[in-house]
């Protein structure tokens, strides 16, 4: 009897427990699938414009309630003279505000204040590191060969690799690329100098870019055996800052071939995947994936920015818009740059200084360029200049 009333009892203790746990979970999934946040935010009243002034304090205090949750805003300071003065701040579109209630709304000293309650949905934050909001801008140029000799049966390779390169750093989602291969800086030939900082700076202005991609092609050569061939394989990449023109990262890759030789007519690289590819294209779709992540951690922890291409007044238009996931309501740095460079004692070039002057709130967003406005009116900004998140 013992036994039979065991059997029986010991499922019912099983589907309570499941039922307890169901119950627990449900309750909880709705406890915690939203939090009630309650907070102030506040707004100057500009020529009188009081509905205005509500409308910025409300957003306001919807960025002070999601700063609240820790949850999803990405925000840097700049300090000046030991004194706080500059903030950036970007509300990652995967943030919500919900149900946004005003509690209260009153008027000190030409500031409108409110207090508003709003539901704010919990989202499981990554422990990765974060890349930037941003999607930085990045050009490739042609790359320069030093021995054309041995390349003679990979037709255009100066220009295929970088645009591959291009086409895979596009696929990543994190970058706004340009096609720049109609540009050269070579370490042989007249023109722009192989890594030169003015170089980089001219081809900035020319593509918009802030990063520059260039490279090498430094030895293809193949070496004849008895049994079967090698080719060599070694490509060197940089990356430069527009901006400044500085070097931020070089990297070579250096590796012999075996059983690869000169293609065959009607052999192929083929460097897209999913194609068939010679051994020698096999090797090289492999470097160009490495290159592809050296890169992305290269350009990780850089500040994005864009270039001021016209000021009037507080009003700022600069080059970066939807395309780089700019929104409105984002909250940038503005920096004035010196016009000369700062060269070391032996006049070694090493870069332009940058003066932080205010933050700037975007107000409006095209594909191609945002406007943003000042918080002050004075800051002496002029086309050339950047804008910046983070520092």
């Amino acid at each position: 009897m013992i036994r039979a009333n065991q059997g029986r009892i010991k499922p019912t203790w099983v589907a309570l427990l499941v039922i307890a746990t169901f119950i627990w979970s449900f309750s909880t999934a709705n406890v915690f699938a939203a939090r009630v946040i309650e907070a102030e935010g506040s707004a100057y009243i500009n020529n009188g414009a009081q509905n205005l002034a509500k409308e910025n304090a409300i957003k306001n205090a919807m960025k002070q309630a999601l700063l609240q949750t820790k949850a999803h805003i990405n925000s840097t300071s700049t300090t000046s003279s030991s004194v706080l003065i500059i903030d950036s701040a970007r509300i990652n579109t995967s943030g919500t505000v919900e149900d946004v209630k005003v509690l209260d709304e009153w008027v000190k000293n030409e500031i409108f204040y409110v207090r508003i309650q709003a539901h704010i949905p919990d989202v499981k934050e990554s422990t990765a590191p974060k890349a930037s909001p941003y999607r930085k801008k990045i050009a490739a140029i042609q790359f320069d060969v030093l021995h054309r000799n041995q390349i003679y049966d990979l037709k255009d390779i100066e220009f295929e690799l970088p645009r591959e390169l291009l086409r895979r750093l596009d696929n990543t989602g994190d970058y706004v690329t340009f096609d720049a291969t109609q540009y050269l800086v070579s370490s042989k030939h007249p023109g722009m100098i192989f890594d030169d900082p003015a170089a980089y700076k001219t081809l900035g202005d020319a593509t918009g870019a802030q990063f520059i991609l260039s490279g090498q092609i430094r030895d293809m050569q193949v070496i004849d055996g008895f049994f079967s061939d090698k080719r060599q394989l070694e490509i060197e990449i940089y990356i430069h800052d527009a901006l400044s023109g500085a070097r931020i990262a070089r990297h070579r890759f250096s590796e012999t071939v075996a059983n690869a030789s000169y293609l065959k007519p009607g052999e192929t690289l083929s460097l897209n995947v999913g194609v068939n590819k010679s051994v020698y294209g096999n090797v090289l779709n492999r470097v160009l994936d490495s290159q592809i992540g050296l890169i992305a951690a290269d350009l990780l922890h850089i500040p994005f920015s864009a270039t001021v291409i016209q000021v009037k007044g507080q009003q700022v238009y600069f080059d970066a818009g939807s395309s780089s996931l700019i929104n409105s309501g984002d909250v940038l740095t503005a920096y004035r740059l010196e016009p000369d460079a700062l060269l070391s004692n032996n006049k070694r070039y090493l870069g332009i200084i940058e003066t932080p002057v205010a933050s700037l709130s975007v107000q409006q967003v095209q594909p191609q360029f945002s406007i943003g406005k000042l918080e002050i009116d004075n800051s002496k900004l002029m086309p050339g200049d950047v804008v910046r998140f983070g520092q």
